[in-house]
């Protein structure tokens, strides 16, 4: 409705100007200089109220509607041309920048993937090297604990030397305890009843190998649990067949069967 008023009052404005020139038409001799400047001022007069913005109130809405004719003077038109440029400018970079932006995506991710793969490795790495570490830690606590319980046992025996007098012992009927002696503790019984020697036999020949086995005890344990040891000698058994028969031995009637050396027993 406003573009139709505009259009209107357009057509009134450009008919008055019109009518305001007729005069110069009738009077003047359209052969005089002055009658054709009158034309031209006319002239100029309509096409300057036509670029000249019209304002038309809006009676429904009760706003003002202006309508601009397009811009003819130099500065807007440079304006617009410059704005018209950069338009090109960013319309013809923009397969460019699109490329750039996509390739940095994916060298973010390549980036990403990489840092990853990275502290992967060097977690396993410092697990390894934790492992290596805890690993080392144990054998020297091991080791520790073999030399404190030879200790203890040397200076078991020197009082025992030097001190008359009956040798404290443990009860025969104690209890194993479940899950039994440690590796270190099996060493330090050894060591204190044969000083660690597998083929150790005791002066009186009665007790043999690095547990101290009597034959009796040894073929009863044997006949229990070891049936091929039966009449083996306990000193002249392997290692390994002498360690399976004492945890057999243990776990049956705990470390009061080594009355003195089973004190390094739990």
């Amino acid at each position: 409705m406003a573009e139709f008023t505009v259009e209107r009052w357009r057509v009134v404005v450009v008919a008055l100007a019109t009518v305001a020139a007729l005069p110069l038409f009738v009077l003047e001799d359209p052969d005089s200089a002055g009658s054709l400047t009158s034309v031209a001022d006319a002239s100029s007069s309509v096409e300057l109220a036509l670029s000249v913005p019209i304002v038309v109130g809006d009676a429904a809405s009760g706003t003002a509607a202006s309508d601009w004719t397009t811009p003819t003077s130099p500065a807007d038109i440079a304006n617009l041309a410059d704005r018209a440029e950069q338009w090109h400018v960013a319309r013809s970079n923009l397969p460019t920048v699109n490329r750039l932006a996509e390739a940095a995506r994916v060298y973010e991710a390549e980036a990403i993937a990489m840092a990853q793969e990275i502290v992967a490795v060097e977690f396993a790495e410092r697990e390894a090297l934790d492992a290596i570490l805890a690993a080392r830690q144990a054998e020297a606590d091991r080791q520790a604990e073999r030399v404190r319980l030879r200790e203890e046992e040397d200076n078991r025996r020197a009082t025992a030397i030097s001190t008359p007098g009956p040798t404290t012992t443990i009860p025969w009927d104690t209890k194993p305890v479940e899950g039994g002696p440690s590796a270190e503790q099996w060493e330090a019984l050894r060591y204190c009843e044969a000083t660690g020697d597998y083929t150790a036999v005791n002066p009186t020949g009665r007790y043999r190998g690095a547990y101290q086995f009597s034959t009796t005890t040894w073929d009863w344990i044997a006949g229990l649990y070891h049936e091929r040891l039966v009449g083996v000698d306990p000193a002249a058994a392997a290692p390994a067949d002498q360690d399976a028969m004492a945890i057999s031995l243990y776990n049956l009637r705990g470390r009061g069967q080594w009355p003195v050396c089973g004190r390094y027993l739990p």
